[in-house]
């Protein structure tokens, strides 16, 4: 399922790139994708997920790509009212504060919910969550519970049984969403949700800024540095492009 899954995401991303569409275009067409997985799970019917249900939330950090960011980031501007906009980005701002002092070792290891989970405990951004959020689905409601307590105690040990399937297929989608993303020249790097969103949203137009090849996640924390701008890449020495000379 992963490699028929990063088959047709390559393919769809590749599309995308050429249509130049809004941001929003490319998480739903992502997530039109990724269902057609999730339904072919054969642990679909064991999923014990349910409407409303923060556990994940409270718990898993959650990482996405620069697109997601943004996508998340224009839904904001665009469904939100200004007072709603302004406290979605302290919420953010404070999360990403204590998950840089976390980072720093000045902070508790503790889980901290995600930035964008609402007051009411449901996810303020549920149409365009990143797809990670979308392809993981728990086996056991309690088993959930139980890693939030444990987590909370400083124990993040506790495992979940998961859709593996499903995260198969999840991970294929977005790992090729990453490779496309670099092998054209943009930031395929994986941040932090929250401090990647708070980054989008300080960028009016993200997304064409984005495809012109700007840094715009410099601040954000980035949680998988593997291509330009967050890895540089160190060209290999000249005398290792030189032929050996041999005798005649």
């Amino acid at each position: 399922m992963f490699h028929q899954a990063s088959h047709d995401g390559r393919r769809l991303v590749e599309g995308l790139l050429c249509q130049n569409g809004e941001s929003l275009d490319w998480i739903d067409d992502l997530r039109q994708l990724q269902a057609k997985y999730l339904e072919k799970s054969p642990q679909r019917a064991q999923r014990d997920c349910s409407a409303g249900c923060p556990a994940c939330c409270m718990t898993a950090q959650v990482d996405a790509t620069p697109i997601e960011a943004i996508a998340v980031s224009e839904y904001l501007r665009n469904y939100l009212d200004t007072d709603d906009l302004f406290n979605v980005k302290n919420r953010l701002t404070r999360v990403t504060k204590l998950r840089i002092a976390q980072i720093n070792a000045q902070a508790p290891q503790r889980p901290l919910a995600c930035g964008l989970l609402g007051l009411d405990g449901k996810c303020s951004i549920y149409p365009v969550r990143p797809i990670i959020c979308s392809g993981v689905f728990s086996l056991n409601q309690n088993e959930c519970a139980k890693a939030e307590r444990e987590a909370q105690a400083g124990d993040f040990s506790q495992s979940i049984p998961l859709d593996q399937e499903a995260i198969q297929a999840t991970g294929g989608i977005s790992g090729t969403l990453q490779r496309v993303l670099v092998e054209h020249g943009l930031d395929g790097n994986l941040y932090e949700l929250s401090s990647a969103v708070l980054a989008a949203l300080q960028v009016p137009d993200c997304l064409e800024h984005y495809l012109n090849k700007e840094d715009i996640f410099q601040n954000a924390i980035c949680t998988d540095p593997h291509s330009p701008p967050r890895k540089r890449i160190v060209p290999k020495p000249k005398f290792l492009n030189r032929r050996a000379s041999r005798p005649a």
